[in-house]
């Protein structure tokens, strides 16, 4: 959500009908827009349709890039606006991507290797997720209810869209559910997902599972 103060930044983000789509990497800078309480606008960019403009900016054609409406200067990449944003708006302090707790980031390829999997290859990804999960866990019950402590960090913002990913997606795709002895994990993602900045920047299951679907994740058929 844009702050009604006169905004500071335009971020070009994932758009499907309109509508803030199910990139992570897009949910991460906004996030990191929302935590630090940076006033910004939204520009939808329809994947199907990129303009040019995003092209000139960025050859890739990626999201997010975002623009300093002052400068004119472009920032591209959710790693490097990350960074950008804590250098220049320290308080509240999230840390550099580079300086945060490194752990949970892989929890998007350990799923998306899952959901991809074929039925001989499904129990050792399946394992493999569960080992990543296990992890962030164990490093909640010592160190939470954040990653980065009492309060969230940069690791945060990049980590919970991809944990979001992972529990719709599990779900819809392989009827899973992350194991119910991971408490910690799951009352994180709870907490987080109470916070302002993750109502500010939500987007539906739905546009989680058309994503996927749009990389051909098709949803699993039990045998008969």
């Amino acid at each position: 959500m844009a702050s009604a103060a006169e905004p500071k930044y335009d971020i070009a983000v994932k758009a499907v009908g309109g509508k803030l789509a199910d990139c992570p990497f897009c949910h991460r800078s906004l996030l990191t827009l929302e935590e630090k309480h940076v006033p910004y606008t939204k520009t939808f960019i329809d994947f199907a349709n990129k303009p040019q403009w995003l092209l000139d900016v960025n050859p890739a054609g990626s999201v997010p890039v975002m623009k300093e409406l002052a400068t004119g200067e472009w920032i591209v990449d959710s790693g490097t606006i990350q960074d950008y944003l804590e250098e220049k708006f320290p308080d509240p302090p999230l840390g550099t991507a580079e300086d945060s707790p490194q752990i949970g980031l892989d929890v998007l390829g350990k799923f998306g290797a899952f959901i991809k999997s074929s039925p001989e290859e499904a129990a050792e990804k399946e394992a493999d997720l569960v080992e990543c999960l296990r992890g962030l866990d164990a490093h909640l019950t010592a160190h939470g209810p954040f990653i980065g402590g009492a309060a969230p960090c940069a690791t945060d913002c990049a980590v919970m869209p991809r944990l979001y990913h992972m529990q719709v997606g599990t779900k819809y795709f392989r009827d899973w559910e992350m194991p119910a002895e991971l408490a910690a994990l799951r009352q994180y993602m709870d907490t987080f997902m109470s916070r302002d900045s993750w109502k500010n920047t939500y987007y539906s299951p739905e546009m989680v599972i058309a994503g996927w679907e749009a990389h051909g994740i098709k949803k699993l058929v039990p045998a008969q």
